[in-house]
């Protein structure tokens, strides 16, 4: 049975000028057959009729299967960050990876859409299993189970909204997560992709999310650990020496005095800049 939105193994039936069409067809819930077929741009020269070819399926504007060697964003039922191209009346689209974008329509927007930026949706099938569309209503689609996590894992992350308490996250692409406000040293933009590890599991099946290992920075004590901490948020901590010794304490463990005294070390030696926002690092330049 092939899986629209996931890649298949299909065999080429038939070639013509324009394209090719698979053996294999795709049946709906109603019961209707329909052809796949791949555009000749997308098959490799070497390639004929009884061969086969590892293709993403997807359906076209008109509801017409279609396999490409292009690969998507992700994979249905799956949690992806997409960029929006296109506001409709009707909906809006999705720049999926593919030839075709992602159409998200109006029901299933339960978030503000605006154009050029970036929204996390969960990829289905559409009411009639006829072909791919988005939804931007994450929480029914989480998995609560999380009898098969422990504390203190490494798991992969996507930031896709925030609250008081802190950054909403999904965890390894299935389950609910918060990062406190307390672990983000810069704001991540929503899509943004980020690895951490699981410092509580609760009983309704959310997780809590530290941005750093248990005890690895519980305590900011040295110019390594400092250089360290600023690698680890991609190169930019947002702290200076205008930050309160409160907002220093909270974040790093440590003394204003301190603070200041190791990053002007780190400054004096090149390592990094300071900034009136906080402190950067420095980009080693490869010689040639």
């Amino acid at each position: 049975m092939v899986k629209i939105g996931d890649y298949n193994i299909l065999k080429i039936d038939r070639m013509f000028q324009g394209g090719a069409f698979f053996n294999e067809v795709s049946e709906d819930t109603n019961g209707d057959s329909r052809e796949i077929y791949i555009s000749g741009q997308d098959i490799p020269d070497d390639i004929g009729p009884g061969e086969e070819l590892n293709v993403f399926v997807y359906n076209d504007s008109k509801g017409n299967l279609r396999a490409t060697l292009d690969q998507p964003h992700a994979l249905v039922d799956q949690f992806a960050a997409l960029k929006v191209v296109d506001i409709q009346e009707f909906g809006a689209f999705l720049d999926m990876g593919i030839k075709k974008d992602l159409f998200l329509p109006n029901r299933r927007q339960s978030v503000p859409i605006i154009e050029d930026t970036v929204v996390v949706v969960r990829i289905v099938l559409d009411f009639d299993e006829k072909g791919l569309v988005g939804d931007t209503d994450l929480e029914i689609y989480f998995n609560r189970d999380t009898s098969t996590l422990k504390e203190d894992q490494e798991v992969e992350l996507i930031v896709y909204g925030s609250t008081p308490l802190g950054l909403m996250v999904i965890v390894d692409n299935e389950y609910p997560g918060l990062v406190y406000r307390s672990e983000v040293f810069k704001e991540p933009e929503t899509g943004e992709k980020l690895t951490g590890w699981i410092s509580k599991i609760r009983e309704d099946g959310k997780l809590d999310i530290s941005l750093k290992r248990k005890g690895y920075y519980a305590v900011i004590d040295s110019s390594e650990s400092l250089l360290q901490l600023i690698k680890d948020n991609n190169g930019f901590l947002d702290l200076h020496d205008k930050s309160s010794p409160e907002d220093i304490k909270n974040k790093l463990g440590m003394s204003k005095k301190l603070f200041k005294k190791i990053a002007g070390g780190l400054y004096r030696d090149g390592l990094i800049t300071i900034e009136p926002e906080g402190l950067r690092l420095v980009e080693k330049k490869i010689e040639p």
